[in-house]
């Protein structure tokens, strides 16, 4: 060993200012470098290797888009502080929109008269019972003949309000009796598709032909009575001439006046911006919140509209569905 280190330490110049080790040293650390580059490759080549056989072992996968239904449906019905239910809503199969449509129907029985309950669920299992039918004048002779059938049983001294609303190959129509709603949602606006029955409605008519001042229609105690409803012997029925050609994105709200009696189109307007299932735990949430004396039965359907579909297919062709 003393040889070795003798022997390192020998003088490579004159003055002796560089020793042997030195340039072995030099040469042994290049040849660690060199070493260490490799082992780095060789681990990059390995790496890259195990990523290509997973790559080969996993398949592709394609993600699709949320597929929406062509419509959307909820409903809300509660008692309010009335002793009896006296409200009826009811809705054709949904899988069979492609073929029939959707048809959603409400009523809503006179309070103080007789049986106004019964009444309203008959009518709404009258008119679903009857779905689908054939001819645009079938709903409306059908709904003469069950007001006529209802005043021959009660003489006048109990009936219903109605709105049916029929969606089919994306167009709405609709058959109202009564004071009960039908507004629609369109791009963040609201409108009023069905004009009240009411005796104040038929009084502002005379007015505005100068009969007299338009404040003594509003002032008339028999202004909120009904004009039309379901028991009168011949009823006159407000519905579509046209149906009315839906946009996606439209949302449809059927309602008894407990929801819109209650309630400020404000407030109906922002409710009907949510989902249907969310539309009606808001109206529900606003109107226990309002918390009025005299709450009637409240019940609402909420249909969303979304229109045309685009449905991807694994083998990268596209089929349209047409609401």
């Amino acid at each position: 060993m003393e040889r070795v280190i003798a022997w390192l330490n020998t003088p490579l110049t004159e003055d002796g200012a560089f020793r042997l080790w030195m340039p072995a040293a030099a040469c042994l650390l290049v040849i660690i470098i060199v070493l260490i580059v490799l082992l780095r490759k060789r681990k990059k080549r390995k790496d890259k290797g195990k990523e290509q056989e997973t790559e080969q072992e996993t398949e592709p996968v394609t993600e699709h888009p949320d597929i929406k239904p062509i419509l959307e449906i909820a409903n809300l019905q509660g008692l309010g502080k009335r002793e009896e239910q006296q409200d009826a809503f009811g809705a054709s199969l949904l899988n069979n929109y492609e073929s029939n449509g959707l048809l959603t129907v409400l009523c809503d029985g006179m309070g103080g008269m007789a049986e106004g309950g019964m009444i309203a669920s008959q009518v709404v299992a009258d008119i679903l019972d009857a779905f689908p039918w054939q001819g645009d004048n079938v709903p409306k002779e059908k709904i003469g003949a069950m007001s006529a059938r209802v005043y021959r049983q009660f003489r006048g001294q109990g009936g219903t309000t109605l709105v049916a609303a029929l969606v089919k190959d994306g167009n709405l129509s609709f058959w109202c009796v009564g004071d009960s709603d039908l507004f629609l949602l369109r791009e963040g606006k609201i409108y009023a598709l069905n004009m009240r029955q009411e005796y104040k409605n038929d009084l502002l008519l005379r007015a505005v032909e100068g009969a007299f001042p338009p404040e003594e229609a509003f002032a008339d105690h028999q202004a909120a009575a009904l004009s039309e409803y379901i028991g009168k012997e011949q009823v006159i029925c407000e519905q579509t001439r046209k149906p009315l050609l839906l946009l996606p994105e439209d949302t449809l709200l059927l309602c008894s006046d407990g929801v819109s009696d209650t309630l400020t189109l404000a407030q109906l307007r922002e409710a009907m911006a949510l989902p249907p299932a969310q539309c009606c735990g808001k109206l529900e949430q606003d109107i226990l919140s309002a918390d009025m004396p005299n709450q009637d039965n409240y019940t609402a359907i909420a249909v969303r509209y979304h229109g045309k579909v685009m449905e991807e297919h694994k083998d990268g062709s596209e089929e349209e569905n047409i609401g």
